[in-house]
């Protein structure tokens, strides 16, 4: 006999962790007038290069003053339209 629970266990938690939600770009540190952000391989199928560079791009396109440092970093301007340093981060996954 086929025992199904441990295959639907297992099932389950492969749906899970496909679905998460996880910070790749995240601060990793925070000056009086910068903010540096440091991008990571969180999910398999988005680069970290890839990652870095969606990121850039989405806080350039909302006017901020930001450029790309190395294949995996962003450095931003403090300014008092952009606000905290944590507030801002890219995500990967689904149901982000």
């Amino acid at each position: 006999m086929v025992q199904i629970l441990p295959l639907l266990t297992l099932l389950a938690a492969a749906t899970t962790s496909v679905q998460a939600c996880k910070q790749t770009c995240k601060v990793s540190s925070k000056g009086i007038s910068s903010c540096s952000y440091k991008c990571t391989n969180a999910c398999d199928s988005y680069p970290t290069k890839d990652a870095r560079d969606d990121f850039l791009a989405n806080l350039q396109s909302a006017g901020h003053s930001c450029n790309a440092v190395s294949t995996n970093g962003v450095k931003c301007k403090k300014t008092k339209g952009f606000g905290d340093c944590g507030s801002h981060h890219w995500s990967c996954g689904e149901n982000c």
